[in-house]
């Protein structure tokens, strides 16, 4: 040890100098003690400070769970927007089961072992398991004020002045009531980095007016193409412009780039669209060695849909009415629909023919909201032109099709190879929930404004509109073998010919064709469509 410290030092020390350094690296070579040997009660209920302390493992100088390898998107934006401090808190939404709380146990290993936090300025409450927090009038301001007696030892604004500003990281923080009260509370008087997730209301009036000003969200849909391949190691499959602004999208060389860059990956798109067709983009269907999809479609009904619809509604005040098998029976109905825009007395008809109940509008209209707030599915709005609102429903996008087609109890495969054998119906049934798929997947684009447009007497419909400032960009699915003809592009054509609808070109989503098809339109494959970003 001694010459390995000499080496190492590369200088000469006299005897007492030599002591001391070799003290100070014993010091250091330690194992680091505890913050707490038995955890401290203080204010908090006995059994909420073990709950605290067994989740976070490192104020007892434990190591944590170990976590998925593979990183999402979302963690570097999170880790990007905590540095900007754009905002007090960073909220990062999206359904069960898409890796929210995985990213807050990334970040948590993230801070100690590669930033070197100090322990003690990490909390982490995932408030979907905490015990007896129902009898708290205010049980996340108690945990904070228990935390900076116990754990921090110091205020957090001690803390920050200090040079070492704590981390909150809240799981499923919208099951306790008033819980944005709380958060607003908390971060207008503190100075503290703040990352909180939510399957479930999140963006409901009372989250939005409380934290407005003070909050920025990620939303986190399940896993693209880029991130399929990542996660089952298949190779790098970079997204496409990933950094760019949307502006960028309204050039008509951006889109033709995207073309280009999936020809350049055209051997790993097409694998990873493959294994997105068989299996979803839910990521425990693809980071287990189960490859039978009839049991990982059942696992993902019962961990991402039953769970939502049978736990989920007493925490809304919007949805405490109610009924579980009414919510499942129009969830059913929306996977039926995908992609498409059925009117409210349409879906209250089926629904009562079924339930053999009454079924009113507004009662369809509730679960549609609830399902939306759930984000288990996205409803496109009709494009409003001149200020005029549109009279038109919106167009249901279901959050994954895998989970459509096991509601639905069929199968409807979107990889090219597999669909050359169906037939017209399966394949007008199959651009459907395309349009299910591309609308979903638009929606979780931040700041990107996607609409549809109706048919009217003298334009055809659009499928989805995509506005960048004040330019639109037309989008139709035409998910064929063949290549799209004039015909299937009438309706781009119309909107593109209106100088007032500010399109300067469209763009066709196809099965295979690609690249300029002339007339300002640009066909673009499903699966590299969704290497954007």
């Amino acid at each position: 040890m001694h010459r390995r410290f000499i080496k190492l030092s590369g200088t000469k020390l006299d005897k007492h100098e030599f002591w001391r350094a070799v003290s100070r690296v014993a010091k250091l070579s330690r194992k680091p003690k505890p913050l707490f040997e038995k955890p401290p009660v203080g204010e908090l209920d006995s059994e909420i400070v073990g709950w605290l302390s067994r989740y976070n493992p490192w104020w007892r100088a434990q190591p944590s769970a170990s976590t998925e390898r593979f990183r999402r998107w979302a963690f570097a934006e999170v880790m990007g927007r905590l540095k900007s401090h754009l905002a007090k808190v960073v909220v990062i939404r999206g359904s069960r089961r898409v890796g929210k709380s995985v990213i807050q146990q990334q970040l948590v290993e993230q801070l100690l072992f590669l930033s070197d936090v100090n322990p003690a300025r990490i909390l982490y409450a995932q408030f979907d398991e905490i015990p007896k927090l129902g009898t708290m009038s205010m049980p996340v301001l108690a945990i904070v004020d228990w935390y900076e007696q116990n754990v921090l030892k110091k205020t957090l604004n001690a803390s920050a002045k200090a040079g070492e500003p704590a981390y909150l990281l809240f799981d499923e923080i919208q099951n306790l009531a008033d819980w944005s009260v709380q958060l607003k509370s908390l971060v207008d008087h503190t100075d503290v980095n703040t990352v909180v997730t939510g399957s479930s209301a999140m963006r409901l009036g009372e989250g939005e007016d409380n934290l407005a000003g003070r909050m920025t969200t990620i939303e986190l849909g399940p896993l693209r193409l880029s991130e399929i391949a990542g996660i089952r190691r298949l190779g790098e499959l970079p997204p496409y412009a990933s950094d760019a602004p949307l502006e960028e999208w309204k050039n008509k060389d951006f889109w033709l780039g995207l073309v280009a860059h999936g020809k350049k990956h055209a051997k790993l798109r097409t694998q990873a669209f493959r294994l997105y067709s068989e299996f979803g983009g839910y990521p425990l269907c693809h980071n287990t060695s189960e490859t039978d999809s009839a049991k990982l479609r059942q696992q993902v009904i019962d961990e991402v849909i039953t769970k939502t619809i049978e736990f989920d509604p007493p925490h809304r005040s919007r949805a405490q009415s109610l009924d579980a098998q009414f919510v499942r029976e129009m969830f059913r109905l929306t996977c039926r629909y995908s992609g498409q825009a059925p009117k409210p007395r349409l879906l209250a008809d089926e629904a009562r023919a079924v339930l053999q109940t009454g079924v009113t509008e507004a009662k369809v209209n509730e679960a549609v909201s609830f399902l939306t707030d759930s984000l288990l599915l996205t409803a496109i709005p009709p494009l409003e032109m001149l200020a005029k609102k549109q009279s038109h429903p919106p167009k249901l996008c279901v959050c994954d099709h895998f989970v459509r087609d096991g509601i639905l109890q069929e199968t409807l495969p979107l990889d090219v190879g597999a669909l050359k054998d169906c037939n017209e119906a399966v394949a007008t049934q199959v651009g459907h929930v395309i349009e299910s798929v591309l609308g979903y997947y638009l929606r979780g684009m931040p700041g990107l404004e996607v609409a549809w447009f109706p048919e009217r007497a003298t334009e055809p419909e659009v499928d989805f509109v995509l506005t960048v400032g004040t330019r639109r960009i037309p989008i139709e699915v035409k998910y064929r073998r063949s290549a799209p003809s004039s015909a299937d592009t009438v309706g781009l054509a119309a909107f593109c010919a209106k100088a007032a609808y500010g399109a300067d070109f469209g763009i066709v989503v196809t099965q295979t064709a690609e690249g300029d098809l002339g007339n300002n339109l640009i066909a673009v494959p499903a699966s590299t469509f969704l290497l954007l970003r």
